[in-house]
């Protein structure tokens, strides 16, 4: 029963959650629009934010780990959330938008460590479904924004936000049961060393999905023309594609194991970008951006469950190397990649071909580190 309510809270939360958080990248056309910047600043700012709170996933975890009681924290990261969000819908330039999105970004890289502990707490299973919830909401958020603003000023977008404030004053009025925890035991290198295969993993493929999913509404309506209505769809169907994929990835990693399942990934991925950007036609970019997304996913939730199978006495601390610690790597090489190649659509989308067919060659053929869950 404790269990159960604790895999309840964090599936909830994580909807909540991602769903305002994934705002941010269809946003894009319309801040560069709106405060005059230039593409690769937007972009490398946005890498640069979230690669930066990904990284603190890593410091959150080793305390979270420690601390049993989850009702205080999870009252906090839903308000800054909250904070976060409105914040952005009043700023009146490019630098207060940007604080509120690193706040936002923050807030809920904290949660991805505990909520993945929590879920943890029942099974294996939980965590897929903990995983594809947070995939629900980060499909239903860019939709919603693309239409908002296509719709309503964005100074009323704390109107929206209303849904966090109630969870989170929800949350303090509930006895939440406590969690496993681990005290007075240091962590040492020896024993996180077991998951670099799994950060290695995480890091390429998290790069390359930063990138396409940052540029690809850029792409979508400065290149090819399109309104901001039709890049939020695009990004909420690929992610819908991700719920299904976070949920068969588990169960295709039990059946072909890790090696395999990499293999199949990373060369969908390479192959879905190269004819994403050959399409003009509407409904192909709709299909390959979909493959894209299918395939990235797909490891998604098997690389948690691998890392929290390795690790079981840490689970937060696994979640936060396969989820934050790798995520924040990607993201600072992509915001790097982005402050060179930033301007030009085209080739920043089009360099992740060889990234993944690399990755693809690497983990799924060369490296000997293989594992069935």
């Amino acid at each position: 029963m404790v269990s159960t309510i604790l895999s309840f809270l964090s599936t909830l939360s994580h909807f909540s959650l991602d769903f305002f958080a994934s705002f941010f990248n269809p946003l894009a056309p319309y801040l560069i629009e709106r405060y005059g910047i230039e593409v690769k600043l937007l972009t490398s700012f946005l890498t640069l934010t979230s690669a930066t709170a990904s990284l603190s996933q890593i410091f959150f975890a080793a305390m979270f780990d420690r601390v049993s009681s989850s009702k205080k924290i999870l009252f906090t990261i839903y308000i800054f959330e909250f904070i976060g969000i409105s914040m952005l819908g009043l700023a009146t330039n490019f630098w207060v938008a940007l604080i509120s999105i690193f706040l936002v970004r923050i807030a809920n890289s904290s949660f991805h460590p505990l909520g993945a502990a929590m879920a943890g707490e029942h099974s294996g299973q939980s965590v897929a479904f903990f995983s594809i919830a947070g995939t629900i909401g980060s499909a239903l958020g860019p939709i919603f924004i693309s239409f908002f603003v296509l719709n309503f000023d964005l100074k009323y977008l704390w109107i929206a936000t209303m849904p966090l404030l109630a969870i989170s004053i929800w949350i303090l009025r509930t006895k939440i049961p406590g969690r496993t925890v681990v005290k007075k035991e240091k962590v040492s290198l020896a024993e996180t060393s077991v998951l670099l295969p799994i950060l290695l993993v995480v890091t390429i493929r998290s790069f390359s999905m930063s990138i396409i999913h940052t540029y690809t509404p850029i792409y979508v309506t400065r290149v090819l023309g399109y309104p901001i209505s039709i890049s939020g769809a695009l990004i909420t169907s690929g992610t819908i594609a991700g719920v299904f994929a976070n949920y068969l990835g588990i169960v295709l990693m039990k059946k072909i194991g890790a090696k395999r399942q990499d293999l199949i990934a990373f060369l969908g991925m390479a192959a879905s970008i190269g004819f994403m950007m050959l399409s003009q036609n509407l409904t192909l970019l709709f299909i390959f951006y979909i493959l894209f997304d299918f395939c990235g996913f797909l490891l998604m939730s098997a690389n948690v469950v691998q890392a929290q199978s390795m690790l079981p006495h840490r689970k937060a601390l696994a979640s936060s190397v396969a989820m934050g610690l790798a995520w924040s790597i990607g993201d600072f090489a992509a915001s790097a990649y982005n402050a060179i190649f930033g301007n030009n659509v085209l080739l920043s989308m089009g360099l992740i071909i060889p990234v993944t067919v690399f990755a693809s060659i690497y983990f799924g053929v060369v490296q000997k580190f293989d594992t069935k869950v």
